[in-house]
Parts: C-alpha cells; sequence; structure tokens
C-alpha cells in the first residue's frame, strides 16, 4: 500500500501556486496495447486482434517518448518505475506503465511507443540518438536504426517479437489532483509486419504439399508510413508504404509455415510494393504459389481483386503488402475444382479448374 501511494501523490501538468509537492515531477499511468482495435489488423467482416506472439511485447525492449504536439518535436523519454500486464495469460496484449516526468509540457503532447525494435542491442538506445527540441518524430521513424533486417523465415516469439509503432496524442490540458496518479490513456500499437495465411476449407479432399511466396523485402522500417504521427488507435493504413532505406528485394520463394495437421499454412512478410501509382502490377509484384498433392502443376494466387463471383479477369491492377494488415485465403480444392475466397476488400470465390494447369 505504502508503495502505491507514493506513486499516487502530487502529479501536476497545469501549475498552481501553492502547495508542498515539486511541480515539476508528474506522476501518471499509461496503457500500451498490442490488441487493441486498429482498423487495420485484418480486412474481413470481423476484425481480428492478434493472438498469441502476435501480441507480445518485450517490456524491456519497450521505450515511451515524450514529443511536443505541434512541432513533433522530441522532449524527454519516459521510463516507467512499475510495469504491469493486464492479466496472467501466456502473452498479454495490454501492459500498464506507471511513473514519474520531470518538467511535463502545459499543453498538448504525444506519446510514442516503440515495442520489441530491433536496434535495442546499441548502447543507450535510443537516448544517443534523440536531442532535445531537434529530434522530430520523422527523424525517428526515418533513421537508420529504425530499420531492420528480415530473417527468413520469420516465426514471431518471446526471442522475435515483431517490431511496433504507436502514438498517443493529447489534444487538450489536463488537470491533475494532488491526490490522484493521472492516466494519460492508451497508445494502440502496430505491428511492422503483414500476416498472410492460405487455409483449406471445410470439405476439401485433397492436402497442400507446399505454400510459398515469390517476391519479398529483406529488410523492413519498424514505423509505418511517414506522416503518421497522430493516434495509431483505428488508423486507416490504406496501401501506404514506409519501405526500409535501401530496401533489396529477395525473389524467393518462401516457405508458408503449416499447421500441424497442415490445413493452414501461415507467414509474416514486411511490406511490399506491389503496385505503380496507378494501380498497376510492377514487375516483380509478389504472388502465392500452391503445390497440391498428385498434382504436378503449381497454382497461383495474386494480390488483386477477383470480383465477387470469382469470374474477374486480371486487369493488372495489384494490392500492395501492408503492415498489420491480415492476408486471408480460404481455400477449397475436389478433384474437378479449385476454388479460392479471397477476404480482402470483399469475399470472393475464383474458380479454376484443376486440369487448366495452374496459372
Amino acid at each position: 500500500m505504502l508503495g502505491c501511494m507514493s506513486l499516487l501523490s502530487c502529479g501536476k501538468l497545469i501549475y498552481e501556486e501553492g502547495g508542498d509537492c515539486d511541480e515539476s515531477v508528474m506522476h501518471v499511468s499509461l496503457r500500451v496495447s498490442a490488441g487493441g482495435s486498429a482498423a487495420s489488423r485484418a480486412l474481413t467482416e470481423t476484425e481480428e486482434t492478434g493472438t498469441g506472439c502476435e501480441n507480445f511485447i518485450d517490456v524491456k525492449k519497450l521505450h515511451i517518448l515524450f514529443f511536443d504536439k505541434d512541432n513533433n518535436k522530441f522532449l524527454q523519454s519516459f521510463k516507467p518505475e512499475q510495469v504491469s500486464p493486464k492479466d496472467n495469460s501466456e502473452y498479454p496484449d495490454e501492459w500498464v506503465l506507471r511513473g514519474t516526468i520531470q518538467n511535463p509540457p502545459k499543453t498538448g503532447f504525444k506519446i510514442v511507443a516503440l515495442a520489441n525494435w530491433p536496434s535495442d542491442s546499441l548502447a543507450n538506445w535510443p537516448s544517443e540518438y534523440l536531442e532535445v527540441e531537434k529530434t522530430t518524430i520523422e527523424d525517428v521513424c526515418n533513421a537508420d536504426w529504425a530499420m531492420g533486417e528480415y530473417k527468413a523465415p520469420f516465426t514471431p516469439s518471446k526471442d522475435t517479437p515483431i517490431p511496433m509503432y504507436g502514438v498517443l496524442t493529447t489534444e487538450d490540458e489536463i488537470t491533475f489532483d494532488p491526490k490522484v496518479e493521472a492516466y494519460l490513456g492508451q497508445i494502440d500499437l502496430l505491428r511492422a509486419f503483414a500476416k498472410i495465411t492460405v487455409c483449406l476449407s471445410e470439405g476439401s479432399t485433397v492436402q497442400l504439399d507446399s505454400v510459398t511466396l515469390s517476391n519479398y523485402n529483406k529488410r523492413f522500417a519498424c514505423a509505418p508510413p511517414l506522416g503518421m504521427y497522430g493516434n495509431t488507435v483505428n488508423s486507416e493504413l490504406n496501401s501506404a508504404l514506409h519501405l526500409a532505406n535501401n530496401s533489396d528485394p529477395a525473389d524467393g520463394p518462401l516457405d508458408f509455415a503449416p499447421s500441424t495437421d497442415k490445413k493452414s499454412w501461415t507467414i509474416y512478410v514486411p511490406e511490399y510494393l506491389n503496385a505503380d501509382k496507378d494501380g498497376k502490377a510492377r514487375k516483380d509484384c509478389s504472388y502465392i504459389e500452391l503445390k497440391v498433392n498428385g498434382i504436378d502443376r503449381p497454382y497461383r494466387i495474386d494480390f488483386r481483386d477477383y470480383g465477387e463471383n470469382g469470374n474477374n479477369p486480371d486487369d493488372g491492377q495489384r494490392f500492395n503488402i501492408v503492415r498489420n494488415f491480415e492476408y486471408r485465403y480460404e481455400v477449397t480444392i475436389t478433384p474437378i475444382l479449385f476454388t479460392v475466397t479471397v477476404e480482402k476488400w470483399t469475399s470472393v470465390k475464383v474458380p479454376i479448374e484443376l486440369d487448366g494447369g495452374g496459372y
């Protein structure tokens, strides 16, 4: 109880005269969440929030930075004195941070959370790269140390968590009661990778031998597109990308990881530019190949709109692979019919006769 009371004493953002409290110190709490309601998590009717290690946050690699609301310039770092998960699950997707900040701004500010970033191996990171009233949020998002090397095949785990980024903007002044800890709000995090899943639907009578992705990026940017400096809750990423500096694409193929029964195959990859400025397919577009047991030729799925009835001809338009999106392909295969349900913008079925030989 005494430990809790020390955190709840004397927190002020708006300076008031009188009293015995140190007005340069503010006692605060905030939350960071990887399983929140970011609208870009999945483009399906029922939005998914991620499961297991997709939500894992390494609190030892969690950095909280305060920036000025108007010019996005760095003010100070926040080092919490207490970090607590919201529950006792193996992979909690939400954490509560408590502690103090010195000389807090009197009006609005922005709080940026950097989670699981690979540059944490650097000494004194990120403080050695941040200059008060000079470094901007854009500087952080676009810095060389904000880029990572994609190690394929990637599987999220406690040892290899997905890098995340989030921003919370406080617009107005907040009045603090000296007897109550100031709650600043929740920062919703966006994952640096996209998730792609291919699964067999009920009734499929054949098996998949392999699922692969061709064309992906070897490097990635930990932060979203430049310009995303406001609240990341319910952020609409659409098709905007933030590709890594000097990104060097790989041809592949990159194997999907199968489930135990081989009915579901999953991969996590960095963002990838499939479409030019007019939405047309670039030369080195990403595509998925399915190899069906007993069939010699592979079957190909592109990142495109197949139409509501699955019979739209290929008009050359492509979807980019965007961070924090989930692309889910439900495949039904019978001896005479190959059907794909693509849950992208709409749910569509694409019939292809097996004896047509794929492609």
